[in-house]
């Protein structure tokens, strides 16, 4: 439902555009454009898509689905065959013309290509065997009779020949494979018949003559000749079968796979070899999504397409792979005790069990006599292969099956099909079901108990229609949730001694059935649900409110799964064939910053028992109230006694590392964030505990430049003394050949040499042997001796280059194929000075050069560091890129990177755990989040470690917070104090101080006017004026109810914020901003006819002036324009100038590259996601684009920003851009 578009360059994924609603079932490059794309799905659409504005340029409906389609080579049209047997022409230029060409019958249609050259022929093969030519230029059809009068074997795929004009290749069902005439109708060549059928088929154009043809069954391509009836060759290129094969036209060597296991690759065909794989995903509805119970970097799936996977989150890939066989549909999953097994239930009624280290099944069980929907595994123990699984099925029993036996324990017969089964986690031998009779059931089967009978405990009515899933509450025993078709979820008590209402709360706001489920657990009150609508819900059932919709999915929505020990990432599972990871930290930011400030005090955030929950559920949603956001989970207790455990921080770092490191992972999920506690370990001399292995954070990827060395040498030989099994000699292999990279890439030259030789390169290992010494090149050559041969393949020519110290070299190659974790490896070897070096000079000389070469070696390793992070950072992973520069000890840089992409909390950490100065924008920002929970003293704990805090901040805060006992710990004065201070700082022109005293006295129309006649003042101020200063003034205004003063007082105060912000914005190189709040500025002038101190034209300078980095060629353009238009002051003439020539002398390409990681904005983790579905897509109101990633709410509830646009604006401007006085 979405299109997937890879850059070449790097092979990574570029842009997203979720392109339709319904299934895709053909796509198209226009030959004459590569910035067009088309596409079409089976609900009778077809779209042409602008690729660099991902941007819909022309669509059509149709009168039925469309099932091929192919672009013309020329003019404006594209052919298409629907599932009727039509074939159109749309010519999309020509107001939308659609013309039937000629029909073959309904569903018959296979194979639709136009001719490459020839814009007037176009081809269809169809399901008997035979081939339609169409000529447009005289509406006249052709048939080649194929297999239509034999075996009647479908065409499976059909190419033009690029070197004639009239042959045709086809390929048949029963593996057949011919070559036709066009013109004479007839097969002129017939090759070898193939087991199994080809799939595709495409022309190997560097090769006259050759193609390639792939099946779905097997990985691997067979190259042929049109003059031969046998295969030349063959190239493995994967473990499953290829779907398509297509020709990249800029280089004729390279083809595009997809394969049948979802994953995409690139082959080059000369060298045989696959330069790109992606990661294997499910083909089909991913129907269920559970988390392994220990690591919750671990999670499975089950899916439509028969397969079980395990995958991990840190390396977005499928490590395990079980396969319930071809028409076992799997719609549930669960781990079993100890997760050393998994369950899935079938579409045919079948529970199978697996073992998760090795993939072996060990049951496959007949269960049910129609489909089973669900299955959740009750442990009996924690030993393996124990306990009972629960089943639902369309046969109308829920069914309890002993894990180790396979034998049926229970069956419980329903009125209908049974959907929803469910274990209640705190009460053994208690189990719920959701039925298609729209009613929930609580059985009981404990000992002595009801229930043993098959007759419910419990039974919940109030659905009306069938309920799909059951989930218990877990804190709370007695609460249980069900979501059905009816589009509700409702809460239910289901204590049996309960006598009042069960149905506690109905939440509606779903627009088709329910199905994901899942209660927080952590926060009582939050629950999530998906649907068939495509959403998210995120619910608090305590109000019945939907606190957040996500629309990001293109697909029903089924599964649902947090871990308990990082319960604000959630993950989801749709018919969209994707996973998606959610971060909900939001839901408790300001407990994370009050816990980052103060860990000590985390024992006042956690909740009490059940009954504190159970008693606000026991108000009706109107008039419940909800007591402060605590956590109530098992998981925060243990956080709690964890931090409680550790030894007290020293004076140079009050807080251990170990505390945060546990408090982050708990509340937030960055990709790698498991190597940054390990960074900063390092640089502050201390060693963490070790993670256990098997676990997340076991194997770190990131190290300290310190570390590098060794970790990549004990990397290398773990890879060669690791044993493969028999029959595994390639793999063998290759592990020594990527040991001896590693140990190249270390300047370790002899180990490099030795399993080179060992992985059966002699002569590569020879050639370099001198590099370590004559004897040790005789021993070699002693050994085995060749000729080397010659390769222009970069791991061929690494070698040569370290080994005649031009390690440059390498370091550039491994920059322009952007393997920059490489070359900063390199770039640290040589900076340590482990890698050979040229003939040897006079000792004076040598020691001049060794100290150039140090510092000139130091450079480059920072170079590759700030390459390698901007890689990161263009990629929206802040963390990741400011672990680069840590990894180099640029501490500040790293933590400055962290603010500057809207990651305060991590900034704040890193300041913290190295003793660094903290942003005082994110302590601004930081503060106001606890502000807005009442939480006044972590909010004066923030303000206080501001430079301005005890003399403006706290001040501030004391007169808004309404605890006046607490707030005399930040200001003794009281309102009449500072009222009385008003007269004497104005008398002594004290203008900052007068505006704050005016402010915290609530004299606000006073604070407004002397601050903005100071503001301007300051602003005119021939000798110039600084930001701090501008702040001192604005600091205090920005504190105003300013939606609630007079219209001259908001325009005023509006006007100089967005002044202040542009400047502010301009020195710190946000060029995002600049252009609105300039426009901004420009509105609020205008349309209030304020006398502003600072002239439009000065504005449009400093606009220009601020995006040259961006955009130099239109900032030179503006400014040439701003010098002939006659507006800007004569005096800032040769300011113009001067700023034209140095916009003309910026370094361009990786030098300024460099500098941009170290200043501007960086990208936020999530923000390049792709938009969902336009009628879902917001438009911000900033750029008129439309939102990718998080959108903002603005106050009007209605217009919208992108999120890192509002937490960017928020750094330079506290006011909303609708210019309405109200924060944003």
């Amino acid at each position: 439902m979405a299109l997937h578009i890879y850059r070449l360059k790097d092979c990574t994924l570029s842009k997203m555009i979720a392109a339709h609603e319904r299934t895709i079932t053909a796509i198209c490059w226009s030959p004459d454009d590569s910035n067009l794309f088309a596409s079409c799905s089976v609900s009778k659409r077809v779209a042409i898509w602008d690729l660099d504005n991902e941007e819909e340029r022309f669509a059509t409906k149709l009168a039925d689905a469309p099932v091929l389609m192919d672009w013309a080579c020329r003019g404006d049209k594209i052919a298409i065959a629907l599932e009727s047997g039509q074939v159109l022409l749309w010519e999309y230029t020509q107001q939308d013309k659609q013309t039937k060409l000629f029909s073959v019958g309904s569903n018959k249609a296979r194979v639709l290509r136009w001719h490459p050259r020839q814009a007037s022929r176009l081809l269809l093969g169809d399901a008997d065997g035979a081939l339609h030519v169409y000529h447009t230029a005289n509406g006249k059809k052709t048939l080649i009779l194929g297999k239509s009068t034999t075996s009647k074997d479908s065409v499976t795929d059909a190419q033009w020949d690029p070197l004639s004009e009239d042959y045709l290749l086809v390929s048949f069902q029963d593996g057949s494979l011919s070559l036709y005439d066009v013109s004479s109708l007839r097969e002129i060549h017939a090759f070898d018949i193939q087991s199994q059928p080809v799939k595709s088929m495409a022309w190997a154009k560097s090769q006259p003559g050759n193609f390639l043809t792939s099946t779905e069954r097997v990985g691997v391509l067979k190259l042929w000749n049109v003059s031969q009836r046998a295969p030349l060759s063959q190239i493995k290129v994967g473990n499953t079968g290829v779907n398509c094969i297509k020709s990249f036209p800029l280089n004729p060597n390279l083809f595009l796979l997809s394969f049948k296991n979802s994953a995409v690759g690139v082959c080059d065909i000369a060298a045989k070899t696959m330069k790109f794989m992606s990661s294997p995903g499910h083909s089909e509805t991913i129907f269920d999504v559970v988390f392994h119970p220990d690591d919750p970097d671990l999670i499975a799936t089950a899916s439509y397409d028969g397969y079980v996977k395990l995958w991990r989150i840190s390396t977005s890939e499928s490590h395990r792979e079980m396969f319930a066989g071809v028409d076992q549909l799997l719609y549930g999953l669960a781990f079993g005790p100890g997760a050393t097994h998994i369950c899935a239930a079938s579409n045919s009624g079948v529970l199978f069990i697996w073992k998760t280290d090795t993939g072996e099944q060990v049951l496959r069980q007949s269960v049910h006599t129609g489909q089973a929907y669900r299955c959740e595994w009750k442990s009996r123990g924690r030993h393996s292969g124990t306990g009972e699984i629960a089943t639902g099925g369309a046969d109308g029993f829920a069914c309890v099956t002993d894990a180790a036996t396979g034998n049926l324990i229970r069956k419980i017969p329903h009125p209908g099909p049974v959907v929803g089964v469910e274990w209640h986690p705190k009460q053994d031998g208690v189990l719920a079901t959701a039925s298609q009779d729209g009613t929930v059931r609580i059985f009981n089967f404990a000992d002595g108990q009801g229930g043993t009978d098959g007759k419910p405990q419990v039974i919940l009515q109030g659905h009306t229609a069938r309920v799909f899933n059951v989930t218990y509450h877990p804190v709370c025993p007695d609460l249980v949730a069900s979501g059905s078709d009816d589009k509700t979820v409702r809460i239910w008590n289901c204590n049996p001694r309960f006598t009042g209402a069960r149905e506690i709360r109905t939440l509606v706001g779903h627009t088709n059935n329910v199905r994901g489920l899942l209660w927080h657990s952590e926060l009582p009150f939050v629950l999530f649900s998906g649907s068939w609508d495509s959403t998210i819900r995120v619910w608090d059932v305590a109000t019945g409110r939907c606190l957040h919709v996500c629309y990001e999915h293109h697909a029903d929505v089924y599964g649902l799964a947090i871990h308990p020990q990082r319960p604000f990432f959630l993950v989801s599972s749709s018919r969209d064939t994707t996973l998606r990871f959610w971060i909900y930290e939001d839901l408790v930011r300001s407990l994370l910053v009050q816990c980052i400030v103060a860990p000590a005090r985390l024992a006042e955030l956690l909740g009490g028992g059940p009954e504190e929950v159970m008693a606000v559920m026991a108000v009706p949603a109107d008039n419940a109230t909800l007591p402060p956001r605590k956590l109530y989970g098992a998981r925060s207790k243990e956080l709690w006694a964890a931090i409680q455990q550790l030894p007290e921080g020293g004076a140079a770092y009050p807080v251990p590392l170990e505390a945060y490191k546990i408090i982050c992972t708990f509340f937030m999920y960055r990709l790698g964030m498991e190597d940054l506690w390990g960074l900063l370990a390092t640089i502050r001399g201390e060693i963490l505990p070790p993670v256990p292995k098997g676990l997340a954070g076991a194997g770190r990827k990131v190290f300290h430049e310190r570390e590098l060395v060794a970790c990549q040498k004990s990397k290398a030989l773990e890879l060669a003394s690791t044993k493969g099994g028999m029959g595994i000699v390639g793999k063998q292999e290759e592990r020594l050949l990527k040991a001896a990279q590693i140990m190249l890439r270390v300047g370790d030259i002899r180990s490099y040499c030795r399993f080179t030789a060992q992985a059966g390169h002699w002569e590569r290992a020879i050639c370099i042997a001198p590099a370590v010494s004559q004897k040790f090149w005789a021993d070699l050559c002693n050994e085995y001796i060749e000729t080397l041969s010659a390769t222009t393949d970069i791991e061929e020519c690494a070698p040569f280059w370290i080994a005649t110290g031009k390690a440059d070299l390498l370091i550039d190659a491994c920059i322009e194929r952007s393997e920059l974790d490489k070359a900063f490896v390199i770039a640290k070897t040589e900076a340590d000075g482990l890698l050979p070096s040229v003939p040897q000079l006079s000792a004076a000389s040598a020691a001049c050069a060794a100290s150039a070469v140090g510092d000139d070696s130091r450079l480059k390793l920072e170079a590759v560091a700030a390459n390698l992070a901007q890689l990161h950072s263009d990629s929206g992973e802040p963390l990741q890129a400011s672990m680069c520069l840590l990894a180099v000890s640029q501490g500040e840089h790293a933590a400055s990177l962290l603010s500057r992409s809207h990651e305060p909390v991590l900034a704040y950490v890193v300041c913290d755990l190295l003793g660094l100065p903290k942003d005082p924008v994110d302590l601004k920002l930081l503060a106001q989040c606890m502000e807005r929970d009442s939480r006044w003293d972590a909010a004066g704990e923030l303000l206080r470690q501001h430079p301005s805090g005890p003399t403006l901040h706290l001040p501030l805060l004391a007169a808004r917070c309404p605890d006046k006992e607490l707030a005399m710990q930040w200001s003794g004065w009281s309102a009449e104090q500072y009222q009385q201070a008003i007269p004497a700082a104005l008398e002594c022109g004290d203008m900052p101080s007068a505006v704050l005293s005016a402010v915290c006295a609530a004299e606000h129309t006073q604070a407004a006017e002397v601050g903005v006649e100071a503001l301007t003042a300051l602003l005119q101020r021939p000798e110039g004026w600084s930001i701090a200063e501008a702040r001192s003034l604005m600091d205090p205004l920005e504190c105003l109810p300013l939606q609630d003063m007079a219209v001259k007082d908001i325009a005023n105060v509006l006007a100089f914020a967005s002044y202040l912000g542009l400047v502010e914005a301009s020195e710190n190189n946000y060029h995002e901003l600049v252009f609105p709040l300039a426009q901004t500025l420009r509105n609020i002038v205008m349309h209030q006819n304020l006398r502003f101190p600072v002239t439009m034209a000065e504005v449009t300078m400093l606009e220009a002036t601020t995006t040259a980095s961006h955009a130099p060629a239109s900032s030179v353009l503006r400014l040439q324009e701003l010098l002939a238009s006659g507006e800007l002051p004569e005096h800032l003439h040769p300011v113009c100038h001067q700023h034209i020539a140095e916009i003309q002398a910026m370094p361009t390409g990786r030098d300024a590259a460099q500098k941009s990681v170290y200043r501007g904005l960086g990208r936020m983790a999530g923000a390049q996601l792709p938009t969902c579905y336009k009628r879902y897509a917001k438009t911000s109101v900033l750029t008129n684009a439309l939102i990718k990633g998080p959108a903002f709410e603005l106050e009007d509830r209605k217009l919208h920003v992108s999120l890192p646009d509002a937490l960017a604006w928020a750094r330079v401007n506290a006011f909303s851009p609708l210019n309405t006085g109200c924060k944003i």
